[in-house]
């Protein structure tokens, strides 16, 4: 998609804000980055101010689309998308398919590599706890409970690979844990599979 011109740019933002916001409103403003197109709208009629919506970027070179609310300006969505098209990139490099804008992956470790008795395992665990990873199970009347991994649930569950250790991150994104683990820990291999 990327050398786009002013005029199909605007077209995609109309196009995208009839689709999500309906026809009694209009885009209102655009700025245009290297990579990013951000725009906004407001309603047709301006005697109606409309709240609640914030920035909407759209990435040139694919055309995704990241909308944020009011409460997000533009300076921090741009930084904020920008900093999420990095971690894909470097996500990439070891799961070609992923998406950032796709929170269903399972992620699996498919090995870890066993010298220095375990201090592998250790490290890696250490990231796993770092990002507040987490699980569920199901109690008597079949309500899920989500439950933090300790560092012995997950010595017990890497004992044996592949291991899935689920998609539920607390405070970080699956991302960010992915990124987390690239940087802290070479010594063990791993996977994504996307949840249907």
């Amino acid at each position: 998609m990327q050398k786009n011109s002013k005029d199909e740019l605007l077209k995609i933002a109309d196009e995208y804000v009839l689709n999500n916001a309906g026809d009694y409103v209009e885009v209102s403003y655009t700025e245009d980055y290297d990579e990013l197109f951000v725009f906004g709208y407001q309603a047709k009629d301006k005697k109606v101010r409309l709240v609640g919506q914030g920035p909407i970027v759209l990435v040139k070179k694919d055309g995704r689309i990241f909308e944020y609310g009011s409460g997000t300006g533009e300076e921090e969505a741009l930084i904020e998308v920008t900093n999420k098209l990095n971690q894909e990139r470097l996500i990439r490099l070891y799961y070609k398919n992923y998406n950032i804008q796709n929170d269903n992956y399972n992620l699996i470790i498919t090995d870890i590599y066993k010298l220095d008795e375990g201090e592998h395992l250790n490290e890696l665990i250490t990231v796993l706890l770092r990002n507040r990873i987490q699980y569920f199970t199901h109690d008597e009347n079949n309500k899920i409970r989500f439950h933090y991994y300790t560092k012995e649930k997950l010595e017990e569950i890497l004992k044996q690979t592949p291991a899935n250790l689920g998609r539920y991150f607390c405070y970080n994104h699956l991302s960010d844990a992915l990124v987390d683990l690239m940087k802290t820990n070479a010594y063990f291999k791993w996977t994504l599979s996307e949840v249907k």
